[in-house]
């Protein structure tokens, strides 16, 4: 393969030598006949029968398999530059899509978080836009199938309302725009969003002197909303005093 190449190199130089010799030996031959006629002019002079072999030299794809792009103009130096980038970026292109492959098989990511983290990755602007495109398209990539298992994931973790929106708007997603949540949200507030509330401070009492201020605290942390923690903690507590009355 090794002198398959070298020879194919070589076959190209002598062919560029070939024609730089013929070219400069028939612009003597023209200035002296230019010289003796006073009528001819090297502008002149005809390329045409040279065409075919300098045309064969700029086409990468008519050169021999393995020789590389001998550029003798700014042009050919261009096209190369423009081909060498474009395979550049259809690689990153395919890198960027095989990540967005290997996460998504972890679990459900946003598109918007999945842009994100492309970019943080190092890859460019168009090439992480492009790649979770084409992951949108085959189906991989769905923010409302996201959202929705999202939304419930949480809700069956102890999470507040208030808490899932912010996660979903991180995500560049409208809560308003998940059924999963307006579903919960008119399910669960008030009295539904209180229950949960204490379900979770029971099922995961806080440890700390001040019952009261450890359950609110925690609660907040959920993603519940203010007033759903104050009263939820104030509950507890006073359940929590009872208990500790009782068993003196």
């Amino acid at each position: 393969m090794h002198d398959v190449k070298a020879q194919s190199i070589a076959n190209l130089r002598a062919q560029i030598k070939a024609i730089e010799e013929e070219s400069s030996a028939h612009g003597r031959s023209e200035a002296r006949s230019s010289q003796c006629s006073g009528n001819a002019s090297r502008a002149q002079r005809p390329h045409r029968r040279y065409g075919t072999t300098i045309n064969a030299q700029r086409n990468p794809a008519s050169l021999p398999c393995g020789c590389p792009v001998l550029a003798n103009s700014e042009n050919d130096m261009q096209r190369f530059s423009q081909a060498k980038q474009t395979e550049a970026e259809r690689d990153q292109a395919n890198s960027a899509f095989a990540k967005i492959q290997r996460l998504l098989c972890i679990r459900e990511h946003a598109s918007a978080l999945l842009y994100k983290r492309l970019l943080a990755s190092g890859y460019e602007e168009h090439i992480a836009s492009e790649a979770v495109q084409r992951a949108i398209d085959c189906g991989l990539v769905s923010d409302e199938r996201y959202a929705d298992v999202l939304v419930r994931s949480r809700l069956s973790q102890g999470k507040g309302l208030r808490g899932i929106a912010f996660e979903l708007e991180q995500a560049d997603i409208d809560p308003h725009n998940v059924p999963a949540y307006q579903e919960a949200r008119f399910r669960d507030s008030g009295p539904d969003e209180l229950a949960r509330a204490l379900s979770l401070l029971a099922a995961k009492p806080p440890k700390a002197k001040r019952v009261r201020e450890a359950a609110y605290r925690k609660l907040v942390q959920k993603g519940y909303e203010t007033d759903v923690a104050t009263r939820a903690a104030r509950i507890f507590a006073e359940q929590h005093d009872s208990v500790a009355i009782e068993t003196r």
